[in-house]
């Protein structure tokens, strides 16, 4: 595996979109994955195989939404998600288990606490989720979400 293109993350005070979280610790390892933009997949033949490069050596990478118009707008779509995400947790577990799908054999929607195994002891997890698809990733999900919950 090369390491050539992995870059180590770094984090600004202006990129810092979590104001309420602590920095991240500098002694922590993290994984070194490859950043790629998606500005420049879109017109670079070289971020092209920067991305197949990154999918051989991990599988796995950092893709940059930021200064394209379409990853501009999953961010701001993220960011309401994040401030729509207290006001939907505020329903409540009992109200929230009508949008469990797990039953219908979807991931999609709402997962409680206790809902999955977490270790070889048989012990509950301990989270809570509500999974949104992006079969279409631009969609208006905040309808969606106020439209399931009313």
């Amino acid at each position: 595996m090369t390491t050539d293109n992995f870059t180590q993350p770094t984090i600004t005070e202006d990129e810092h979109k979590f104001p309420n979280l602590p920095p991240f610790p500098n002694n922590v390892p993290i994984a070194p994955l490859h950043r790629l933009s998606l500005t420049a997949l879109r017109s670079s033949p070289e971020e092209s195989l920067r991305l197949f490069q990154a999918s051989k050596d991990l599988g796995f990478f950092y893709l940059d939404l930021r200064g394209d118009p379409e990853g501009e707008e999953l961010l701001r779509t993220a960011d309401h998600f994040f401030e729509f995400a207290p006001k939907f947790y505020e329903l409540g577990r009992e109200e929230l288990q009508k949008y469990d799908y797990k039953s219908k054999g979807s991931y999609m929607g709402y997962k409680g606490i206790g809902g999955g195994v977490a270790d070889a002891q048989g012990n509950l997890d301990r989270n809570e989720f509500y999974n949104v698809g992006l079969t279409r990733p631009l969609a208006n999900y905040s309808s969606v979400l106020n439209t399931m919950l009313i």
